[in-house]
């Protein structure tokens, strides 16, 4: 990314919605960063690690990232395994997982990523004890047990358990542990392997606190909690600037060959699908929504995002290349706090009228 000329501040509306989101304790702390074709526009920290007497968000702070591990982990890997083996989105679960149910026989790759199985939305499967390897055979048991919510492919549920069974079939794929499939498929050719990591030390670097009087780094979801830290729905911590690098490759590959992606498979991945009227996901992104959509109300169709429950979001306009990364630890606050949910579209709002529309 180009160097940011911080005189004048650029972005005045957006910087005023930020700092009221501090002064209305939405969130303890924060870092926004908005790029436009390669150059950095806008790159500001507010507030602190975790309220009074922490210290001061920087640049280098890592944050909590959550779900933003569907579209910065999983996602990418899946993408070049899909480059890798084209047939792969397409083959059934029987194929990884040879005692399935016959009612989830038939799910494959893509509805996962799509959020169309039909599988639920969240279970606590934390609240089995086991090793960390055994636990993952465990949970991957329990998802195939799981009663399907509709028949597959025939609508849309925003759904973890899928994201989990992923990162299973990658392992299985790789016979690697999925976070050094990340590690080496994604983080490590695009040079952010030391600014997106799975289980970062709070010792060694500045992170954002999340529950209050656990350790920093230490991830909040406690599905991901319980299987090592490292899983296909949460888990991924990082600094605002490795989110852009991927978004950034993103949006090259949907026109040209990138570092990592193949343009085709980009644009099947970047393309809603069609297994719900009205659903708006793509095969592992979300797009704007029709109602109440996250990125506010001046994000194109095309537009490319997701969020995360602690409090970030990544979206992406790639006709005009931008894009904007978010990340705070609204869920210090309380995770009931769901002011975050009406402050997201207004920060986006606020940042597309400081551009021009343009």
């Amino acid at each position: 990314m180009a160097p940011w000329n911080r005189n004048p501040m650029p972005l005045k509306s957006a910087h005023q919605e930020m700092t009221r989101g501090i002064e209305e304790r939405i969130f303890p702390g924060a870092v926004l960063l908005v790029t436009k074709r390669g150059e950095t526009i806008f790159h500001e920290t507010y507030g602190t690690l975790g309220g009074p007497q922490t210290a001061a968000v920087t640049h280098d702070t890592f944050f909590d990232l959550a779900s933003l591990t569907k579209v910065l982990a999983t996602t990418p890997v899946w993408m070049i395994l899909a480059t890798r083996h084209p047939e792969i989105l397409d083959q059934p679960l029987i194929r990884w997982f040879p005692d399935c149910g016959l009612d989830k026989a038939a799910i494959t790759p893509r509805h996962l990523l799509a959020h169309s199985a039909g599988l639920p939305a969240w279970r606590p499967y934390y609240l089995f004890s086991s090793t960390t390897d055994s636990m993952r055979s465990l949970v991957a048991g329990k998802i195939l047990s799981e009663t399907l919510q509709y028949n597959p492919g025939q609508d849309c549920l925003y759904s973890d358990l899928g994201f989990m069974l992923l990162a299973f079939i990658a392992e299985q794929e790789t016979e690697n542990a999925f976070e050094l499939v990340a590690k080496e498929m994604v983080f490590e050719p695009l040079g952010v392997s030391e600014r997106l990591v799975f289980k970062p030390s709070g010792e060694e670097r500045s992170i954002a606190q999340t529950r209050r009087g656990e350790p920093a780094g230490l991830v909040n979801d406690l599905n991901a909690r319980s299987l090592g830290g490292a899983a296909g729905h949460a888990g991924l911590f990082g600094a605002a600037d490795s989110g852009v690098r991927l978004a950034t490759e993103f949006v090259t590959s949907l026109k040209r060959p990138g570092a990592i992606f193949d343009p085709e498979i980009t644009r099947v991945f970047c393309t809603r699908t069609q297994y719900a009227p009205g659903a708006t996901r793509a095969l592992g992104f979300d797009t704007p929504s029709l109602e109440e959509p996250s990125c506010g109300g001046r994000f194109p169709e095309t537009g490319l995002g997701h969020t995360g429950f602690t409090g970030t979001s990544l979206w992406i306009d790639p006709d005009r290349e931008i894009i904007v990364v978010l990340l705070t630890n609204r869920v210090f606050m309380g995770e009931a706090d769901f002011r975050i949910k009406s402050f997201r579209p207004r920060v986006h709002d606020a940042i597309m009228e400081d551009l021009g529309g343009t």
